[in-house]
């Protein structure tokens, strides 16, 4: 019994030394906590600054430490995208500009890769590929909303740089414009032009009767006129649309060049590339909006949703080395392409990259590596609809301007083809209503170019200032973009401009905007006036005001008036048939008919006095006397003729 009492004194008083031991020995061998920040101090000086992450991301990646390439499949690296994959690549193509050396944009280099979420280094366990349900679903949402928001920026930038560069979006049409263009010359105009300028001949006999020489002469020159421009359409179709094209180009190149998204070329003194031809902005106006629309709308929201902020030193350091991890530029998907054995290296180096950027984050800011994570799954969703809310204002103004300008060029084309048509019948000038209204319309195209193209410009500059100030938080940037689109409305009204392409007068057009309600109105209430049938007849009840048509009274000369009747005149005239005058017949004659108005006259006459031409009758009194059943005799009604009723 004693024996065994020492034996678990004994297995009590190991069990006590093992753990102590255990609870000390780390702090006797550990290294001091005052030395690690000196070592990471030590380590970070040879890490690059914000400055040089921005200007050459790879060269700084290098300098990290590797992280080993067996953990990929447990953290799990995102797939990068292709440029043009998704719904936003149907809009996408390569700029020529990514081919050329200088200074480039996210959206010159990927397209509208990249712009999804995905989860990293989620604690679920290397031996399983299960993913929390609530992740799955938040970053499901947040990856629909910035579907949607690439779509809607791939639309405008595609719209935008097809509208500026018409060589590139009309050069399919070329074919259409020549041969249609030439047929309907040849086999219409050629053929029922004759018969049109023997009519105008025609026309020039018949008006040579009125000796109207200036009419004359203006139907022959008009003739003359339109057989020379339709002529000379079709004689070089193709050259008269380019020729259009290439004026209107010119001139806006030079006002996108002026007041457009600024090109980023570097000075001569800064330029660190042996080949000073890198350090030039090769990108014409309407890639660099692009590139301002993609990073502003885009970029910079999905950096919100994978570190938190598009503005912190975590962001400026690191978005770009991520980003570029996340996807594939244009020159490396055209390499996969045409080699798809280099596929699984690019793809492989792409997950190395984003590994070892992604253990440099967790180290400094833990923080932004929850973002990255995919745990802060809600702040993912707002970002998402942000991105959408600001791509739809954005886009609002942007999409409209390029659809007019667009316009513009087309109706350009199909002039060019109407106009044999319209010139066959349009020789005779008072039946060329239809050439003045095609006349018209290319007038209105031309304006219309020249002022959304010029409004474009100028709305694209005031995005790049607003969304380059970073003293403005990002709610505000989105608000004055918007409410710079809606100036932009309320100045150049679209709706109004693209009524005007129907070739109707402009004038007209201005007139006439925004009142058909009046109008509308105006019609109900004339249609609602109906005058009422008159008494006795049959007529039925006519639409509007009829009035009576009444004569024009000749003027009289002041000394053929007859004298005014003076006031001690007998009463009562004789006639010349024994009859008083001013009697019923006159009466009858002289009361105007029922509903008749006497015309205005033309000029005011002064006041003169007259005595009426109907003698007073004599007053007459009813005595009432009680008990008395006699009446009073009735007034004899006096005798009308026959031919006066």
């Amino acid at each position: 019994m004693a024996r065994a009492r020492a034996r678990i004194t004994a297995l009590l008083l190991a069990l006590g030394v093992l753990a102590a031991a255990t609870i000390s020995w780390p702090g006797l061998t550990a290294t001091p906590a005052y030395a690690a920040p000196a070592a990471y101090q030590a380590a970070a000086a040879e890490l690059c600054t914000t400055e040089e992450w921005q200007v050459d991301f790879r060269a700084c990646v290098g300098k990290l430490d590797q992280v080993v390439s067996d953990q990929a499949n447990c953290r799990q690296p995102p797939t990068p995208s292709a440029p043009d994959s998704g719904i936003a690549g149907w809009f996408a193509s390569r700029p020529e500009a990514s081919k050329l050396p200088g200074p480039k944009g996210y959206y010159t280099d990927y397209g509208y890769a990249g712009y999804s979420y995905s989860t990293y280094d989620i604690e679920s366990g290397c031996a399983t590929g299960l993913l929390h349900p609530d992740y799955k679903f938040t970053n499901t949402i947040a990856n629909g909303e910035f579907m949607m928001a690439t779509a809607i920026i791939g639309a405008s930038n595609a719209l935008r740089e097809r509208a500026w560069e018409p060589g590139t979006m009309w050069g399919w049409a070329d074919p259409l414009v020549d041969q249609a263009t030439k047929a309907i010359y040849q086999k219409v105009f050629s053929v029922f032009g004759i018969v049109t300028l023997c009519v105008v001949g025609l026309y020039l006999l018949w008006r040579s009767r009125q000796s109207d020489m200036s009419s004359a002469m203006t139907t022959a020159g008009w003739a003359l006129v339109v057989m020379v421009a339709v002529t000379a359409l079709a004689a070089w179709p193709v050259k008269s649309a380019n020729l259009a094209d290439g004026a209107l180009v010119s001139t806006l190149g030079v006002v996108h060049d002026a007041v457009g998204p600024a090109a980023k070329d570097v000075p001569p003194d800064r330029c660190a590339m042996p080949n000073p031809d890198a350090c030039t902005d090769k990108r014409p106006p309407a890639v660099r909006a692009s590139d301002t629309a993609a990073e502003a709308m885009l970029y910079r929201n999905w950096l919100r949703g994978v570190l938190g902020s598009a503005d912190s030193e975590t962001a400026k350091k690191y978005g770009a080395a991520l980003y570029d991890a996340k996807s594939l530029s244009w020159e490396e998907t055209e390499k996969i392409r045409a080699n798809p054995q280099t596929r699984e290296a690019t793809i492989s180096a792409k997950n190395q990259q984003w590994m070892t950027v992604a253990q440099q984050i967790k180290q400094e800011d833990p923080e932004a590596y929850e973002y990255l994570k995919g745990v802060r799954d809600m702040d993912r969703v707002g970002a998402g609809f942000i991105a959408v809310l600001a791509a739809l204002l954005f886009a609002m103004f942007d999409l409209t301007a390029s659809v007019l300008v667009l316009l513009g060029f087309l109706i350009f084309r199909w002039a060019v083809i109407a106009a044999p048509i319209l010139g066959t019948i349009g020789l005779l000038r008072p039946a060329s209503a239809g050439l003045r209204r095609l006349g018209n319309a290319v007038v209105a195209a031309l304006f219309n170019i020249a002022i959304f193209g010029t409004g474009a410009a100028i709305y694209l500059f005031a995005v790049d200032l607003i969304m380059s100030t970073a003293t403005l938080p990002g709610w505000l940037q989105v608000v004055l973009v918007w409410l710079c689109g809606v100036v932009g409305w309320l100045l150049l009204r679209p709706y109004r401009r693209i009524t005007q392409l129907g070739g109707k007068d402009n004038s007209e057009a201005v007139s006439s905007a925004g009142s058909w309600h009046r109008r509308f109105f105006r019609d109900m209430r004339t249609a609602a006036r109906l005058d009422v049938a008159e008494p006795g007849g049959t007529a039925e009840p006519t639409m509007g005001r009829r009035r009576a048509i009444a004569p024009e009274q000749p003027k009289v000369r002041p000394e053929a008036r007859p004298d005014p009747v003076p006031s001690g005149a007998p009463a009562a005239a004789k006639r010349a048939d024994g009859r008083e005058a001013g009697g019923a017949d006159d009466q009858s004659r002289e009361r105007p008919a029922k509903g008749a108005v006497a015309p205005r006259p033309r000029r005011r006459q002064p006041a003169s006095w007259t005595e009426p031409d109907v003698p007073d009758e004599n007053p007459s009194y009813a005595i009432y006397r009680p008990g008395s059943a006699e009446r009073a005799p009735e007034k004899p009604t006096p005798r009308v003729r026959s031919e006066a009723r």
